[in-house]
């Protein structure tokens, strides 16, 4: 809960909401991320730093059942704490949560929800192959998004990052 109850994540996701973040939507949003893998079987995925272990934010896939129009695809989101933005932690997770997708589920695409101010995750989504496509209305928020679109199946699959000598 902590991630969405930080400031600055809070403003990432909406840049035009003023004051404190709103705490019952920080709540309602950790319910639905324990719901949704009951329901679907996949989901969110806490991140976790390796050396401390404390909680880095959430990413992962998961439907969007508060856009209606695309409740049946699957979006690549990830939303960090902070203290963790600008060390490629997005762009490795959804990286992650791609392949994941495409081992596990049969997929044409996948698709990224994000606010247009929020050049950060926009750029994460340019690093991951998305393309921009059409806007859509976000229930929850009651603010417009830009959808972002990877696909087809074979740019799923992510290529194997090549490792480093010794």
């Amino acid at each position: 809960m902590a991630t969405w109850a930080d400031p600055d994540v809070w403003h990432a996701l909406r840049p035009s909401a003023t004051g404190r973040p709103d705490l019952q939507f920080a709540a309602e949003r950790f319910e639905h991320h324990v719901r949704h893998w009951d329901e679907h079987g996949f989901g969110y995925w806490l991140a976790e730093a390796r050396a401390s272990g404390e909680i880095v934010g959430w990413i992962g896939a998961a439907r969007p059942t508060f856009i209606p129009e695309l409740s049946d695809a699957v979006e690549i989101g990830w939303a960090l704490r902070r203290p963790f933005w600008g060390r490629g932690l997005a762009t490795e997770g959804g990286a992650a949560a791609i392949e994941a997708c495409s081992a596990h589920l049969p997929l044409d695409e996948v698709i990224a929800l994000i606010h247009p101010e929020n050049t950060r995750s926009v750029a994460v989504a340019a690093r991951l192959g998305f393309s921009a496509a059409e806007p859509a209305h976000h229930a929850l928020l009651g603010e417009d998004l830009r959808v972002y679109r990877l696909g087809p199946p074979e740019a799923l699959v992510r290529p194997a990052r090549p490792r480093a000598p010794g």
